[in-house]
Parts: structure tokens; C-alpha cells; sequence
């Protein structure tokens, strides 16, 4: 399992549209909307880095409205076990 958070910067005024189709992807675990250089903080749950690359070009990007992204990967620290 690969977990994700995604923080996306959202057009002026796109606000509420992009909110409601990013909460609507299955692979979406958390969405919250913040302040400062982006707009929401998604977290993302998926199998493969290959279905995490599909649904951030295939699925976010496409989303109107939406400007830019960041995906930053969760790992286990070294030597830490869950």
C-alpha cells in the first residue's frame, strides 16, 4: 500500500468545485482545506506507484480548476516498525 499527501493550489473563486470533486475519488482518505501556499491537503491511499502516477495525471490533474500539485510519499523512518 502506498500513502500519499497531495497538496493542491486551487484558481481563485475555484474553490468549492475542486473540493467537491477531489472528495468524490475513491482513493482520497482525508481532504482539508488550508491556508497558506496551497489550498487543500488531500491524503491518498493506493496499491501501486503505478496507480498513484494514474490517479494524480489521470484523475487531479484533470480537474478544472486545479493549478498546481505536490505529492509527497509517506515512508516508514528507518529501523521503526508500525
Amino acid at each position: 500500500m502506498i500513502e500519499a499527501i497531495v497538496l493542491l493550489r486551487i484558481k481563485p473563486g475555484m474553490d468549492r468545485f475542486v473540493f467537491s470533486a477531489v472528495k468524490k475519488l475513491r482513493q482520497i482518505n482525508q481532504i482539508e482545506t488550508v491556508y497558506g501556499e496551497y489550498d487543500l491537503l488531500t491524503k491518498v491511499a493506493v496499491e501501486t506507484m503505478d496507480d498513484l502516477d494514474a490517479f494524480i495525471f489521470d484523475k487531479v490533474r484533470t480537474i478544472k480548476g486545479i493549478e498546481r500539485t505536490t505529492t509527497l510519499i509517506v515512508i516508514e523512518p528507518p529501523g521503526q516498525d508500525k
